[in-house]
């Protein structure tokens, strides 16, 4: 329990100095809310990023609006992978690491049947599509004379207190023992500073199951609606090593494993292991109305709902010592799955389609969600004592002010162009605005897809789209109180510059 109170209270302390990113700290419950409650990608090779709000392309179609897929005009069978490659440049300390992160994954399964019908359409379909994939990999190597990360431990709130005092990471402050300090400050009048490598890695991968339907409800009019069963999973390491590179630390009073003999501090390790699966549902509703043949506007709403979230973490800090001797070692774990809960906001999307432009179809779409309604539940699904539901309460609403805060109302824009090569090749072009979900810093992501429809036969058709996205963006390696300023928050920052390509390919069987 004492994780969950800490992860919530540092970045409400920490929020008027970090500046950072969309999610600021990447384990603290803000960000992971956020992360799990956005929609990046679609799994669909046929589809890719391209807007189908008022328009369709494929099996993945549906995820704008479920109406979108009345407009197909055959039965189909879909499947498809797709090729991740992300590169990440990490300015910590004015030292630039390169840092790149690839994974092959599956995009989507799914069947589509189209009735016959005498007038009008009715098509309905379902499968497994994936709607988010967000990975990166932070490196970071430098000196740093301001800070230690055990200066994060010396708190009684966080959850390394104990066993940070354990492993020599920090010791009593004064001969009276009334405070603990980070085991690089003691003795000095100035602090000399520390060696830092660190490597912090996550991932987030979460589809849908889902069944839907679309029909021509009125001539040029169509409804649809999606239901469906929201999976996934979240992954988060972080291995952060301090160094005493130049024995600045060489006071010589830790017992070692020689009689009658002391040593010092050589270096730290902390390492740090979350893993969560996701669950949760999600209902959606749209139309398209044609105006004519050529010109078509549609619109659908993501209803809000609930993520449940289970979670299992692991820390440890490992000290070694300068002669060798057998290093100090303590950790903590979960005791199981902890069980929280994000209720996500809902979304509108609304899109404008002009097809058969001579051999070009041009589709235009917005996005419009309202991060700031992100809220957690930390008391339901819980077994907790009075006194731990009474703190977790108080901890909610002070996140719930955070969250309003730091995350705002987006609008994203995304504009696809289709050009008819022939009867058997299509050419497809798109582009894509999203901009940061914070308040406090920019984060816009531009995104450039480009890919191709191709008929192998009369009933197989194979799908290319290729994705090239580009952002700044900041995250906080940890953060820490600055006693030799008057106890002030404040936070070691990592300025990301990344560059994202995703290739995805499919294939269709007609029926």
């Amino acid at each position: 329990m004492k994780k969950i109170l800490f992860l919530l209270i540092a970045p409400l302390l920490l929020v008027k100095s970090i500046q950072a990113q969309d999610g600021n700290q990447p384990s603290s419950y803000a960000n992971l809310a956020l992360q799990f409650s956005t929609q990046n990608f679609n799994g669909d090779a046929a589809n890719g990023f391209m807007p189908s709000v008022s328009s369709a392309y494929g099996f993945g179609s549906y995820v704008d609006n479920p109406a979108s897929v009345a407009l197909l005009d055959k039965s189909a069978f879909s499947f498809g992978l797709y090729n991740s490659d992300v590169e990440s440049e990490n300015n910590y300390k004015e030292n630039v690491i390169v840092a790149e992160n690839n994974n092959l994954g599956f995009g989507d399964v799914g069947v589509i049947y189209k009735l016959p019908t005498t007038q009008g359409s009715f098509v309905f379909g379902g499968g497994y599509n994936r709607l988010t994939n967000m990975r990166s990999t932070s490196r970071l190597s430098a000196r740093n004379n301001e800070s230690t990360i055990t200066d994060e431990f010396r708190e009684p709130d966080s959850d390394y207190y104990e066993i940070a005092y354990n492993t020599y990471a920090t010791d009593w402050g004064d001969v009276d023992a009334t405070y603990r300090e980070s085991i690089f400050r003691i003795g000095f009048n100035t602090y000399p500073g520390i060696t830092q490598e660190a490597e912090i890695t996550q991932s987030t991968n979460i589809g849908e199951y889902s069944v839907f339907f679309g029909t021509e409800f009125q001539k040029n009019l169509f409804l649809g609606i999606s239901a469906g069963i929201t999976s996934g999973t979240y992954r988060y390491r972080r291995d952060f090593l301090e160094l005493d590179e130049f024995n600045d630390y060489n006071a010589e009073f830790i017992p070692s494993d020689t009689e009658g003999e002391f040593t010092d501090v050589d270096n730290i390790l902390t390492s740090d292991e979350i893993d969560s699966d996701i669950f949760g549902f999600a209902f959606r509703a749209g139309f398209i109305y044609k105006f004519n043949p050529n010109v078509s506007v549609g619109a659908s709403y993501l209803f809000p709902s609930t993520l449940v979230v289970q979670e299992e973490y692991y820390s440890s800090i490992t000290t070694e010592l300068d002669d060798g001797s057998t290093p100090f070692q303590s950790d903590f774990a979960s005791d199981g799955a902890y069980e929280y809960r994000i209720k996500k906001p809902g979304e509108i999307k609304a899109g404008l389609t002009f097809t058969d432009m001579g051999k070009f179809d041009l589709s235009i779409a917005g996005e419009l969600t309202d991060y700031s309604n992100i809220r957690l539940d930390f008391i339901s699904g819980n077994d907790l004592g009075f006194i731990d539901e009474v703190e977790l309460r108080e901890r909610q609403d002070e996140i719930a002010a955070f969250v309003e805060a730091q995350y705002k109302l987006t609008a994203n824009l995304k504009m696809g162009i289709g050009y008819s090569v022939n009867d058997d090749l299509k050419l497809k072009v798109g582009y894509g605005y999203l901009p940061g979900k914070s308040s406090v810093y920019e984060a816009t992501k531009n995104i450039l897809s480009a890919g191709l429809s191709t008929n192998i036969t009369n009933s197989i058709v194979f799908d290319v789209m290729g994705q090239y996205s580009f952002w700044s963006d900041r995250s906080v390696a940890y953060s820490y109180f600055d006693y030799e300023d008057g106890g002030i928050a404040r936070s070691e920052t990592i300025d990301h510059e990344i560059k994202a390509i995703k290739v995805m390919a499919g294939i269709r069987f007609l029926f």
